[in-house]
């Protein structure tokens, strides 16, 4: 088991840190891509009405149907045209909108990558925090039990060859 770096959970604290800045810079990026949407029907819808009105009022009254019939055809050939520019912008629109949702997957996919290998590095750094406490508190007990062992030996109570026999263990349990 090789032990956890501080520098690798450090740079991957960073890594979130700066991917989470990018994510919702991207977020705002499909917004905007959006907002550009909305505002270019808006417009649309702007250009049309003002269409609305050719041929009529007092020019239409005065100069008669053949003049409001060519303002109308007029009329028709310039919706005809903001159609088209619409459906042109509204596909370079989408275009780049979905180019910015396809980055804001690709970000998450990496946050969660690196917020996954932090979780896992994090957790294998308590256990080897915590195995390592285990390991110590051993080697405590054992120099403990080796001071017990040791007084009883001087004590008479075993033979040398107990005493011997019991050391080795405890000296390999460490």
């Amino acid at each position: 088991m090789s032990n956890v770096n501080p520098e690798q959970l450090k740079a991957l604290q960073e890594k979130i840190a700066s991917l989470t800045t990018k994510l919702e810079q991207a977020k705002l990026a499909v917004k905007q891509w959006s907002d550009k949407t909305s505002q270019l029907a808006h417009n649309a819808a702007e250009a049309r009405a003002k269409t609305q009105g050719m041929g009529r009022g007092i020019g239409g009254i005065i100069l008669g149907s053949k003049y409001r019939a060519s303002q109308r055809s007029q009329a028709a050939r310039l919706n005809a045209s903001i159609s088209k520019q619409v459906a042109e912008k509204r596909g370079q629109i989408g275009d780049r909108k979905r180019e910015a949702q396809a980055l804001v997957r690709q970000i998450q996919a990496e946050l969660k990558a690196a917020k996954d290998q932090y979780k896992s590095l994090t957790a294998l750094a308590k256990s080897q925090n915590k195995a390592n406490a285990i390991a110590s508190k051993v080697a405590d007990d054992s120099v403990e039990l080796l001071k017990k062992l040791k007084e009883v030996h001087d004590l008479g109570l075993l033979t040398e060859q107990e005493y011997e026999e019991k050391r080795k263990k405890i000296v390999s349990g460490i």
